[in-house]
């Protein structure tokens, strides 16, 4: 059975519902999904499936759930990756509780996480709890490597606080969010697969 990544937004404001659809049809279309786009569900929702998809998650788990979804994954973790720091990022802006339930996920730390203002526990940068190792993509039969805000090449590199290193062919460069840096590394190996 496919790995299923589970998100539930409790206490969302109902006047930033909108903006919520908005915010993840610009997220589904902003890159290359290989699990396919997350799909989420709000009282704005049209669709039978949607609908009974929400009915029955607050008649289980209560009323406050304001939106709740899903992706499917197909062996990309950087999928999950973008659509983590997407959640944390609503969190912090609306001020909800997002949930996470990543139930078959190698590491168990990462199956289930709790956003409430954008932090983990009430305290915690979503960064701190990651771990500082890159994260290796392969596209078109080249790996692209991203480096978390907090990795150091060796002891003495200059920090990019908050900032995700992305290097390729030897390139190297920072970008304020994972979904930043792979659309330009993207470029790059799109502007060197022209020049080759």
């Amino acid at each position: 059975m496919a790995r299923v990544i589970h998100l539930r937004l409790r206490n969302l404001p109902p006047e930033r519902t909108s903006r919520l659809e908005d915010q993840v049809e610009q997220l589904a279309g902003s890159r290359e999904w290989r699990s396919g786009p997350p799909w989420i569900a709000t009282d704005l929702s049209r669709g039978l499936f949607e609908t009974e998809y929400l009915r029955h998650l607050r008649n289980a788990e209560g009323r406050e759930i304001g939106a709740a979804g899903f992706l499917k994954m197909a062996g990309d973790e950087t999928d999950a990756l973008v659509l983590l720091f997407f959640l944390r990022d609503r969190s912090a802006e609306y001020g909800a509780d997002v949930e996470w339930r990543d139930d078959e996920h190698p590491l168990a730390k990462l199956r289930r996480l709790q956003f409430h203002r954008g932090l983990l526990d009430g305290s915690r940068q979503l960064e701190d709890h990651l771990a500082r190792r890159p994260v290796i993509k392969k596209v078109m039969g080249q790996a692209i490597t991203f480096y978390p805000p907090s990795y150091r090449v060796h002891s003495q590199a200059p920090g990019h606080p908050q900032h995700w290193g992305y290097s390729l062919h030897g390139l190297r460069a920072y970008a304020p969010t994972l979904l930043e840096a792979e659309q330009e590394a993207l470029k790059i190996l799109r502007g060197l697969r022209h020049l080759g």
